[in-house]
């Protein structure tokens, strides 16, 4: 795989093993905590990289989980299609956004 464009930010993989991060041409950090990648601006975390990564990933997983779980509770949205799907700053109260 090839990759013509950039990935800005991190990319958490997990319960995977980094071996499945593929076509990133990674470079494992000195502590092998993270890797680092030409085509991302960010680092890649896997759960096979060494500690404190898989904890950390597995509670990431946890709270995205709950935040899923309280999202699909919520009526809403209050807020829909804000920007046209551009990416923008808003200033926002909390509350519940969806892009079609």
């Amino acid at each position: 795989m090839s990759c013509s464009q950039f990935l800005v930010g991190n990319i958490g993989l997990s319960p995977a093993a980094g071996t499945f991060l593929t076509g990133w041409s990674l470079i494992r950090s000195p502590l092998g905590t993270f890797s680092t990648s030409i085509q991302c601006v960010g680092a890649l975390f896997a759960a096979d990289y060494t500690s404190p990564t898989p904890s950390i990933l597995t509670t990431a997983v946890s709270d995205m989980q709950t935040a899923a779980v309280d999202a699909a509770g919520r009526t809403g949205p209050d807020f829909l299609n804000l920007g046209a799907g551009a990416s923008i700053l808003f200033n926002l109260r909390t509350s519940i956004q969806r892009s079609l």
